[in-house]
């Protein structure tokens, strides 16, 4: 399996990334020093993208646009700040309820060629038990008709 992440370095985007490594995984991490082009060169046709780093510049929501039918699965790291704005962080709520908009357009009204779409809701809280949303994606590889789940992690 080929599997592509951005965000690799720390935090989910590490756990994630080393849970499909650890499965010998074709894996590949990217960072912000990788340019928006080079991430969609080598993620064209992989098996499962992880849309996971978020940039003020919104890269999420280009590399959705950009993507979404060059690969088979992709996973949108979005945030219940679209549901509950944070009022400190109005670009950050913008740019997530915009990819989450674009999302669902793509995900609700699925073309043959689009790739099998899950966006993740998540809290600031629930990046701290990946086990949970590790055990997600594997149900969600193996259900792609699941669209959004949201998580409420607390501690």
């Amino acid at each position: 399996m080929i599997v592509r992440i951005t965000g690799h370095t720390s935090g989910l985007g590490a756990k994630i990334y080393n849970y499909f490594k650890s499965k010998d995984y074709d894996t590949q991490g990217f960072t912000s020093k990788n340019s928006l082009e080079e991430i969609i060169e080598h993620s064209k046709n992989c098996d499962i993208f992880f849309n996971n780093a978020y940039s003020d510049d919104n890269v999420q929501l280009k590399l959705l646009n950009a993507l979404h039918n060059h690969v088979n699965k992709m996973v949108v790291c979005g945030s219940v700040t679209t549901e509950y704005p944070d009022p400190t962080y109005p670009e950050y709520t913008l740019n997530k309820k915009l990819l989450e908009e674009r999302f669902m357009e793509l995900a609700i009204n699925k073309l043959p060629n689009v790739a099998d779409l899950l966006l993740l809701k998540l809290t600031s809280s629930s990046y701290k038990d990946h086990e949970i949303i590790l055990n997600s994606v594997d149900f969600w590889i193996q259900n792609p008709a699941v669209i959004s789940l949201t998580y409420n992690v607390t501690n």
